[in-house]
């Protein structure tokens, strides 16, 4: 489910091309629509994560799921840009609620030390997302004319209404408590239960003022503001990605098939990095992928060669997928009950604010006659700070 939910989060940098065209978009009006989807996913993704708290997982991250896909199906038959901007920023309010609940649940139902791990299998959906929704954007693309309608409005309705179904199929097999779940044995039920009384929310706890609480603490403002960094860089890639290998020169179906790779080798990074995830070595994995990460795209903006700019574009990208799955170990260590759930939706909504700036900002240094080259150095500086942040809140926690 969360497959889809990436897939209909970036489709769109797969049908910009087209799309750009056919509307009369520049391309500042499609980094801003792009970013727009973050400023109603942080908008309501707080709110929403407090709802899924008083309704329960099934009703709310289902609710959701039908609500994004049929939005995102929607986004076919936009005509102009304001109304590409409006679909992009409702989209985002539709899916605010998805994947903080998820991360609360899975923070739920494992136990801290194990949460890096968990999470990074859970965030190895989206470079495979990403890939396989380049490769089936340019399988769908080829529908141009169909039923009088162009390809990259067929990419919106073929990849927007299955997670409708699948909206309604989580209704049906999701529980709406852990311990409720069919698929645990009895004993297993009576660890949950337990666990969840020792680490859960008391009647207190649920009010709105217990979780509002972990606004106030630092290492929650800390770890958000690392994570706005990396949403900063991670989000100029996933948007503009295609436009910067169709720069070089290649083809449409070209650009596609050379978009899966970045993508496929963050996820084979990840799956290395998380086979032996603990506290101590995923500090030091996160810094030195951070590291990784800031030198590669500085090397793309001192090389003139489209094959070693795509080598370190690939390297970069990698070193993202690890630190975006890793990081997520952070939170578990600070954070109990509700307190967790709150101190993650904090932090995966600021850190989300970069995700739209990155576009934007990105988007407007690419207009200068070093095309990428400017917002790609912009983006290294944008890690050196982050490399910075990560190490002292590591350093002063040890």
């Amino acid at each position: 489910m969360f497959f889809f939910a990436y897939i209909d989060r970036v489709n769109v940098s797969f049908a910009a091309g087209d799309m750009i065209r056919d509307l009369g978009l520049s391309g500042t009006a499609y980094g801003l629509g792009a970013g727009i989807f973050f400023i109603g996913y942080v908008l309501f993704e707080l709110p929403g994560n407090y709802i899924l708290g008083r309704i329960g997982a099934r009703t709310w991250l289902s609710a959701c799921m039908i609500a994004w896909g049929i939005v995102s199906a929607g986004m076919a038959f936009v005509s102009t840009g304001p109304q590409f901007l409006a679909m992009r920023f409702v989209l985002g309010i539709a899916e605010s609620g998805f994947y903080p609940g998820i991360l609360a649940f899975l923070m739920q139902a494992f136990r801290p030390n194990l949460h890096a791990k968990v999470v990074s299998y859970l965030i190895v959906v989206i470079p495979v997302a990403s890939a396989i929704s380049a490769l089936l954007a340019g399988a769908i693309l080829h529908l141009a004319g169909t039923w009088h309608l162009q390809g990259w409005q067929w990419l919106f309705l073929i990849e927007g209404l299955p997670s409708t179904a699948l909206g309604v199929l989580l209704y049906i097999c999701l529980p709406e408590r852990l311990e409720q779940a069919r698929w645990l044995t009895v004993d297993e039920r009576a660890l949950m239960t337990r666990r969840l009384a020792d680490s859960g929310p008391s009647r207190q706890s649920r009010a709105l003022r217990f979780y509002l609480g972990a606004f106030t603490l630092p290492v929650v403002w800390k770890i958000a503001t690392v994570f706005f960094c990396i949403s900063f860089v991670s989000g100029t890639i996933h948007f503009w990605l295609p436009q910067m290998i169709a720069h070089t020169g290649f083809s449409r179906q070209a650009v596609l098939r050379l978009a899966t790779i970045p993508y496929f080798a963050g996820a084979v990074a990840l799956l290395i990095c998380v086979r032996r995830t603990q506290i101590r070595t995923d500090d030091r994995r996160i810094l030195a992928a951070l590291m990784i990460a800031c030198l590669a795209l500085a090397g793309i903006t001192l090389t003139l060669y489209p094959v070693l700019q795509g080598v370190l574009l690939t390297v970069a990208t990698a070193a993202l997928f690890v630190i975006l799955g890793l990081m997520w170990g952070l939170p578990g260590r600070f954070l109990q009950g509700v307190q967790a759930a709150a101190g993650v939706a904090l932090i995966n909504s600021f850190g989300n604010l970069g995700n739209f700036f990155g576009p934007v900002i990105f988007s407007y240094l690419a207009g200068s006659k070093a095309a990428y080259l400017h917002g790609l150095l912009a983006d290294a500086g944008v890690l050196g700070v982050a490399i910075v942040l990560f190490w002292r809140l590591t350093q002063r926690r040890t």
